[in-house]
């Protein structure tokens, strides 16, 4: 059973892995696919000044660091890769005095180092190379094996390719992405039966965004959404309260 910390990084990556794939789609078919963030119109302004290739490059960078944090199994590369764009992201909100959305992006590179923190041990070779120590197996490496993080990379391939064809062939690949993603945490037997109902209003969610110009999507995102929150705060509760239900039993059973 995972621990509170687990579950939140789990979640995490499915957020962050969202918030990334779906925007580099979304500039990849110029608005033609539901995200969280933007602008979509990357591409049409910067073409302007010469510098269109550079935002496709961008676009696929960011669908490639989202799909890779779906992956669980090359999670924690897609968190490195992750670092350099959410800074500069943030750096460029600021200049240019964008309201608010430097405080959302600052709150995504939170999440993006809190990813980082929890696998900190993997990093320890770089500071302490003479003493270095293998670094322990956390709870979420169950969710790595298997052939489900290769079918993700591969339907995350296909949406970015077809993203210059068809636009709905792109959602369809877009979904089948993110049922992937869903799948490859679910099957697993290491969810409790409400983890694995907060894990599948999330992808519900995912698929609310992609579909969302299908009338009465919004409205229903916003009520899961809610949900959704409710439902993991008790989680976190539930669990809270286990955990110091054992430890007192533990010291009990020590004395």
């Amino acid at each position: 059973m995972l621990k509170n910390k687990d579950f939140l990084v789990l979640l995490i990556r499915l957020f962050l892995g969202y918030v990334f794939f779906s925007a580099g789609i979304c500039k990849l078919t110029h608005g033609n696919f539901g995200q969280l963030i933007g602008p979509p119109w990357l591409e049409e302004v910067l073409a302007k000044h010469g510098l269109g290739l550079f935002a496709q490059v961008v676009a696929v960078c960011q669908v490639i660091c989202g799909a890779l944090l779906f992956t669980q199994r090359f999670s924690l590369l897609g968190a490195v890769m992750l670092v350099p764009m959410n800074v500069s992201i943030l750096a460029v909100t600021v200049s240019q005095n964008w309201t608010g959305t430097p405080y959302v992006n600052a709150v995504f590179l939170l999440l993006n180092l809190s990813l980082l923190l929890y696998e900190y041990k993997r990093f320890q070779f770089l500071f302490f190379p003479d003493g270095m120590v293998a670094a322990e197996a956390t709870p979420l490496e169950l969710f790595r094996s298997g052939k489900l993080p290769w079918a993700i990379l591969a339907a995350a391939l296909g949406t970015m390719v077809s993203a210059r064809f068809s636009y709905d062939v792109t959602n369809g690949f877009g979904l089948l992405t993110f049922g992937l993603a869903g799948a490859c945490v679910l099957l697993p037997a290491a969810l409790s039966k409400l983890e694995k109902v907060i894990v599948t209003q999330a992808i519900a969610n995912m698929f609310l965004m992609t579909l969302g110009k299908i009338s009465g999507a919004l409205p229903v995102l916003a009520v899961n959404s809610g949900v959704l929150l409710v439902l993991l705060v008790v989680n976190l509760w539930l669990k809270s309260r286990s955990a110091s239900a054992i430890s007192t039993k533990d010291s009990v059973s020590v004395v």
